[in-house]
């Protein structure tokens, strides 16, 4: 029987470990095909971003250029401006203008270059019979004039000015872009893959370069240096691709193997654990069934055994297994020895629970009014004998213990107050002179409908957390009053201040649903007025007095 159990267990552990370790090397074959495949996406996208974004810039700098070139005026004028002071320049315009009727005013052209182009940065205009350029940017829109080998940098687009009269090239425009919009739209394509892109002119010149976020600055700049030295050949370790667009502009897009192969591992990690997880699972499952099987015939024999011993507590542990036989023998022998303890205990519990229930009977008999009827006699004899301190005190105790052990869980603002009154009545009592108090609520709010024990709390909890009664100079205030359709009630005490961070704190504990018993007086009551008023609004604030000021606001209904 061992060696049946042995092979079939091991039967069982060979198949499933081989499903489980050929359904995850199907997973890792399929999520390196799918960075592979989103590798490629990016690349796509990335040269697709650039290539439009180029196509608008060549597109800018022709208008430009083509603007220039819409007349041989536009072009002598240009020719005046670089060749002659401001004030000479601003003479010439001006006669040409009556002359033509044709204003044209090339610094103030160039700042409307910068309007309806946004992402223009610089704009240089150079002509072949002059060595003098003009040079404008977006932080100096009107220009100057520089020298020509000054005014143009290898990272622009050029596009040239054709003279209509001689029809032929005079001279050239060249523009730099802003890339922030293509940087972020590049990240966000990129996705963290390491992306790293270059775009060169005709000539070799290196236009834009990219370099993924994620990529550190040092590598940034060891890349750049290498490309520029060598090119593409120099970058070992690196796969790339190349695209060529429109006008022999190049883009090259390359990843780093290394990079590649580390996330392409952080991807699939999770897989192989996943499945080194499962099939250690399996295993242990299988293993721990066919142990249990042995278990439950070991524990049933075990439970007779102590039966027979005169044990009849004791009971087969049933196993959750797929064993069939076993759990209805085990469940058999449980119900037999369940029905022999019964049968043995049911006179013994009966008298029991006859005890108990002529306890619970005696003592449902002494109910709390009995209580205060107690103490409307010691009320009424402190009368007769004229110690009215003593009956004004019993009245007091007496008027709150009527309330805890009323049914009713409505009350009024009105009820509320007088319950207030003689709560802190008794504290005065037991601390002559160290205690004031003082009530202002509008009459109009004395029959507003609140839950019972909406005030009584807060002031409970002036008395346990701010009261001092070692000074003589504790006081609490209790306003009231109506404004625009809002009952207004404030517990103001002079009690203590509370740091800053633990008032914020509680105003937040106060909205938070009470769980079990873990409450606090105050959030109860928030959480009753909730659900009692309408647009309830509680806060509790630091106050000028040294102590906190507790703030309810709901709307009023009459």
């Amino acid at each position: 029987m061992k060696s049946s159990f042995q092979r079939l267990m091991l039967g069982f552990t060979v198949i499933l470990s081989l499903i489980i370790c050929i359904t995850t090397a199907i997973f890792l074959n399929v999520s390196i095909k799918n960075y592979k495949l989103e590798q490629k996406n990016v690349q796509n996208l990335a040269i697709t971003k650039v290539s439009d974004e180029l196509q608008n810039e060549i597109t800018i700098t022709n208008n430009i250029a083509n603007y220039i070139s819409e007349n041989q005026s536009r072009i002598n004028n240009i020719h005046n401006y670089l060749r002659n002071d401001p004030a000479k320049y601003s003479k010439q315009i001006i006669d040409d203008s009556y002359q033509n009727n044709d204003y044209f005013n090339w610094p103030k052209a160039n700042e409307s270059f910068y309007v309806t182009y946004p992402t223009l940065t610089n704009l240089s205009v150079q002509f072949d019979d002059i060595n003098i350029a003009s040079q404008s940017s977006r932080y100096n829109t009107n220009g100057k004039k520089i020298a020509s080998n000054k005014a143009f940098n290898p990272r622009m687009i050029y596009s040239n000015i054709i003279s209509p009269q001689q029809a032929s090239i005079v001279g050239i425009v060249g523009a730099n872009y802003d890339q922030k919009i293509l940087n972020k739209d590049l990240n966000r394509i990129s996705n963290h893959t390491k992306l790293q892109l270059v775009l060169m002119s005709q000539d070799g010149q290196v236009l834009y370069n990219f370099a993924d976020k994620s990529i550190s600055n040092s590598e940034r700049k060891q890349i750049r240096k290498i490309f520029n030295d060598k090119g593409v050949a120099g970058l070992k370790d690196y796969s790339y691709k190349k695209a060529d667009l429109d006008k022999g502009y190049i883009v090259y897009t390359f990843f780093n193997d290394i990079d590649s192969k580390k996330l392409i591992f952080k991807r699939i990690l999770p897989i192989l654990v996943c499945g080194i997880i499962v099939l250690s699972l399996l295993l242990g499952s299988f293993i721990a069934i066919f142990t249990r099987y042995k278990k439950q015939l070991s524990e049933i024999i075990k439970t007779t055994k102590q039966v027979s011993n005169n044990d009849l507590n004791a009971r087969v542990k049933i196993d959750s297994g797929h064993y069939g036989d076993l759990n209805l023998l085990s469940h058999s022998i449980n119900t037999m020895l369940d029905e022999i303890n019964n049968y043995i205990n049911t006179i013994y519990k009966m008298r029991i629970a006859q005890q108990d229930a002529h306890m619970k009977s005696l003592q449902a008999q002494i109910s709390p009014h009995f209580m205060a009827n107690t103490l409307e006699y010691i009320r009424m004899s402190a009368l007769d004998i004229g110690a009215r301190d003593l009956a004004k005190v019993v009245f007091s105790f007496a008027s709150l213990l009527r309330s805890n052990v009323g049914n009713q869980v409505q009350s009024t603002i009105k009820a509320e107050i007088k319950l207030v009154k003689n709560y802190i009545f008794l504290y005065q009592v037991r601390f002559p002179d160290k205690l004031a108090y003082q009530i202002n609520v509008d009459p109009d709010l004395d029959n507003v409908k609140i839950p019972k024990f909406t005030l009584q709390p807060i002031i409970e909890n002036y008395f346990a957390h701010g009261v001092n009664f070692a000074n003589g100079n504790n006081a609490v205030e209790v306003k009231g009053w109506l404004e625009n359709g809002r009952v207004n009630i404030w517990v103001i005490d002079n009690g203590k201040h509370i740091d800053v961070e633990e008032l914020s704190k509680l105003n937040l504990h106060l909205q938070e649903p009470i769980v079990g018993d873990k409450s606090i007086g105050l959030q109860n009551v928030y959480a009753r007025m909730l659900n009692y008023t309408h647009n309830f609004k509680m806060m509790i604030i630091n106050n000028r007095y040294g102590g906190v000021t507790v703030k309810l606001s709901f709307d009023f209904e009459s």
